[in-house]
């Protein structure tokens, strides 16, 4: 077997664009059967890897990539790996030859012999070495996959190098513009958070991370291998709320984002916002809750989009959520914590309560929704959210006759009722407030049931199964009565069919959570119609 003909044989056929399968395989069987060692390989094409010129460097280089990366694992000998990384490494200077080079040390790296100090090596030189952004895509895609590789193959030298490898990445992304690129980088970044302590360098990574924020292309449609926006959005996300250090750099231009016209731009910082809450410390979003509330306010009760609303309403819940009072924290930190979170509740609560006492409501069903999640968010916001409404509601139920301002009052005191439902939310008020609550849904009471009154009916029986879910509200008979109730709405015809198939959807819901009391109750009621 002559080897140089070979390969002189397979580099003539590179320069030709020939089909090389036949000289790629022959070479791999010898060495892997051991008619011929790696370092024979290597010896043969010296005078192609030694040359002055660029070209015959590249083909060289070409041709040993090739053959390390078909090789089996175990015709690498274990003592030619740190040699065969140092002499790659000395190589990335090479601009020529970079893609080929990362391509034989991501064939390397996937061997047991390759260590933690090659690793390192490895990204040492990469980064002093090789500005990836200078080179085309498949290059840049090569250099982001052989880093993910190491960090998930050898963290132990991904921590050693600390600060370098931080320093090292922010270096590699600046200025990627292709969302395949990206979408490697952006997975990069949580799992490089979680191994290196990135304080240091916080800004150097934050800038660069965030200078894509929101990110928008078009993909190719037809294509499956295309990178989706959904998926590249959400790796962006991932990436600016891996680290708590982020916070205090992301939280106001994110919050600003929420006032762009575009409806995608909004979803997206809300989005983003609400992941943040459970990731960045709560404390950064306190001199931002105004501005983000009166947004969130605005954005609902425009509701010219139902995603924007639903972005911003879980926005709303988590970011009160992260910063009510910590159930763990000692009783003077909880009365200092409480204290604070009472006065940006009422970033909600001031403007809601101004439109339940005014003599028009508007938006009920919008401020209704702003309270629920709100009091959702946690025991300690549903207390004080049930408590500054609850009282204002029923006031004014009792003391007006005006239909439509009743149900509107009801459509929003139904929402604060919901938040309770939740036995680990449900506010203490509420048992206090019983006699009232159970005087304004008037379980035993006939409501006019001509098709002007069917909204109010309607909203006034959604309000009694509510009474029912609430966690050990009701007695045995009140529960019984609450049922009967509602059962006799969804039997009874109605001139509007809506009483109907709302009493029966209630029930439908309600056997769920009371399957006992509807079999007692309901069942027999149902078969004595029939």
């Amino acid at each position: 077997m002559d080897i140089q003909r070979l390969v002189d044989a397979y580099i003539i056929g590179l320069g030709d664009n020939s089909d090389n399968t036949s000289f790629r395989q022959a070479l791999v069987d010898h060495i892997a059967k051991g008619d011929m060692s790696l370092l024979e390989l290597v010896q043969a094409l010296g005078g192609y890897l030694a040359s002055e010129e660029a070209s015959r460097r590249s083909k060289g280089l070409h041709v040993l990539a090739d053959v390390l990366t078909d090789l089996p694992q175990d015709a690498i000998p274990a003592q030619a790996t740190a040699k065969l990384v140092q002499f790659f490494c000395s190589r990335l200077s090479d601009s020529t030859c970079v893609s080929y080079i990362l391509t034989s040390i991501e064939a390397l790296q996937r061997l047991p012999s390759f260590t933690n100090k090659c690793s390192t090596d490895v990204l040492r030189a990469l980064f002093k070495e090789v500005h990836v952004q200078s080179f085309q895509h498949s290059t840049r895609s090569a250099a982001y996959g052989l880093l993910d590789q190491i960090i998930q193959n050898h963290p132990q030298a991904v921590k050693e190098m600390g600060d370098d490898m931080v320093l090292g990445f922010a270096q590699m992304l600046d200025g990627e513009k292709d969302p395949r690129s990206l979408m490697i980088a952006f997975q990069i970044i949580p799992k490089l958070a979680e191994l290196v302590d990135i304080k240091n360098n916080v800004e150097d990574i934050f800038e660069v991370i965030f200078c894509y924020f929101p990110i928008t292309f078009k993909n190719r449609e037809g294509d499956p291998s295309t990178i989706s926006p959904d998926s590249l959005k959400k790796a962006l996300r991932a990436a600016i709320t891996c680290s708590p250090y982020f916070g205090t750099m992301a939280v106001k231009p994110l919050v600003e984002k929420t006032t762009a016209a575009s409806s995608s731009v909004k979803i997206d910082a809300y989005g983003t916002l609400a992941a943040a809450a459970s990731a960045y410390d709560s404390k950064v979003f306190i001199p931002e809750m105004e501005t983000l509330v009166e947004q969130i306010r605005e954005d609902v009760e425009m509701a010219s989009d139902d995603k924007v609303v639903d972005a911003a309403l879980e926005t709303l819940e988590a970011v009160y959520r992260a910063i009510s009072p910590a159930v763990d924290s000692n009783e003077s930190d909880q009365a200092s914590d409480m204290n604070e979170t009472a006065t940006l509740l009422d970033y909600v609560l001031k403007d809601s309560i101004f439109q339940l006492t005014a003599d028009e409501i508007k938006n009920p069903d919008q401020i209704g929704k702003l309270l629920l999640v709100t009091a959702r968010s946690s025991a300690y916001n549903c207390n004080v959210i049930s408590d500054a409404v609850l009282p204002i509601v029923i006031e004014r139920l009792e003391s007006t006759e005006v239909l439509t301002l009743r149900r509107e009052l009801m459509d929003v005191l139904n929402y604060v009722l919901s938040a309770s439902c939740d036995a680990n939310r449900k506010a203490e008020c509420l048992e206090a407030d019983k006699d009232n609550l159970l005087n304004v849904y008037r379980l035993d009471a006939s409501v006019p049931l001509d098709k002007e009154y069917s909204f109010l009916h309607i909203t006034r029986l959604k309000g009694i199964a509510l009474l029912i879910l609430l966690p050990n509200f009701l007695s045995h008979d009140e529960l019984s009565l609450a049922l009967r109730t509602i059962s006799q709405a969804a039997i009874e015809r109605n001139e509007d069919e809506n009483v109907n198939k709302e009493a029966t959807h209630l029930l439908v819901q309600l056997a769920q959570s009371t399957p006992e009391q509807i079999k007692a109750t309901v069942l027999p009621l149902f078969l004595d119609a029939l």
